[in-house]
C-alpha cells in the first residue's frame, strides 16, 4: 500500500516540484525514515531547496532522512543510491541537519514524542547545476572510487563482533554494546579515512540482508544525537563536519522492545511458501 501511494502521488508532487524526476521512500526503513529523491537542477543546488520543500509537504514532512541524487540515478535502487553517497557525498559541504522539528509519532529515537531531528545527505555530483534561470553552475567534484575492501575492524576494535562493507562506501560494524564509543574509536583510524559512512548496529541486525540492514540502521538513530563526524570545525555560526560520518544505530536504553512474532506463527507462515 505504501508503494502504491507513492506511485499515485508522484505526478501531483511534480506539479509543485517539477525538478523532481523520481523519488522513493523505502519500506525497508519504515517509509518515513529514508527517502531518496532524484532531482534535475535548473540552478545551482536546487535540490537542496527541493529537500527543504519536501520536508514541509504533507506526509513527506515526517521524513527523517532525505538522500539527494542526480536525475539519472534510480532512487528505487538502493545500491545506486548508496553508491552515489560513496562517490559524491562530502560531509563538509553536503550534510544538512535540521534539529528540533516535528517527527513521526512512530519514531521513538529522539526520546520526545513527535519531536526530533531530520537530515539531508546531498549525494549529487553537482555537474549539472546551471539552467535557464541564470544560476551559475557549481564545479563537478571528482567522484570517489567505490571501495572494494577495508581493514578488518575486529583487529583494531575488540568490541566489534562482525562487520561488512556495503555499497562501496558504508562500513557497518555489529557490537554488543557501547556503539557510540566504537564509532568514535574507528573514526580516528586512518584505515577508514576513505569510508563515507561508518555505522554501528546491534547484534540482532543481519549484515547480509539489505532489507533488514536498512531497517536496523534507519529506525534506530536520532539525526542530531547519534551522528558522530570524525571532526568538526566552526566558521561563524556554521558548524562543518569532516571525515567519515559516523552513526550510532545501536539499540539504546529507553527504546521500546522490538515486536516479535511467536515462533509457531513464523513456522506456520513459512509453510505457505512454495505451495
Amino acid at each position: 500500500m505504501g508503494e502504491a501511494v507513492q506511485e499515485f502521488f508522484l505526478g501531483v508532487l511534480r506539479v509543485i516540484h517539477p525538478e523532481v524526476r523520481d523519488l522513493w521512500a523505502y519500506f525497508e526503513a519504515g517509509f518515513h525514515n529514508l527517502l531518496a529523491v532524484a532531482v534535475e537542477n535548473r540552478f545551482a543546488r536546487e535540490a537542496r531547496k527541493t529537500a527543504l520543500g519536501l520536508m514541509g509537504t504533507g506526509q513527506l514532512s515526517l521524513t527523517k532522512v532525505i538522500v539527494l541524487v542526480d536525475e539519472d540515478v534510480n532512487p528505487r535502487d538502493r545500491a545506486a543510491v548508496f553508491g552515489a553517497i560513496a562517490r559524491h557525498f562530502d560531509p563538509a559541504e553536503d550534510f544538512l541537519l535540521v534539529p528540533g522539528v516535528p517527527l513521526d509519532t512512530l519514531d521513538f529515537t529522539s526520546g520526545r514524542m513527535n519531536l526530533g531531528s531530520k537530515l539531508v545527505l546531498d549525494a549529487q555530483s553537482h555537474a549539472r547545476a546551471a539552467g535557464s534561470s541564470g544560476g551559475s553552475a557549481t564545479a563537478a567534484r571528482p567522484a570517489s572510487a567505490l571501495l572494494g575492501s577495508v581493514a578488518d575492524p575486529r583487529a583494531l576494535e575488540p568490541r566489534v563482533t562482525a562487520w561488512a562493507l556495503r555499497w562501496g562506501g558504508t562500513l557497518v560494524v555489529r557490537v554488543a554494546d557501547a556503539g557510540r564509543a566504537v564509532v568514535e574509536s574507528l573514526l580516528q583510524r586512518p584505515e577508514y579515512a576513505a569510508v563515507t559512512l561508518l555505522v554501528a548496529v546491534s547484534e540482532d541486525v543481519p549484515l547480509d540482508d539489505d532489507a533488514l540492514l536498512l531497517w536496523g540502521i534507519f529506525t534506530r538513530f536520532d539525526c542530531a544525537r547519534d551522528i558522530v563526524p570524525a571532526a568538526t570545525e566552526t566558521r561563524g555560526a556554521w558548524t562543518t563536519c569532516r571525515g567519515p560520518l559516523g552513526i550510532d544505530a545501536t539499540w539504546k536504553p529507553g527504546y521500546p522492545a522490538p515486536v516479535e512474532n511467536l515462533p509457531e506463527v513464523v513456522a506456520s507462515v513459512d509453510t505457505w511458501w512454495g505451495r
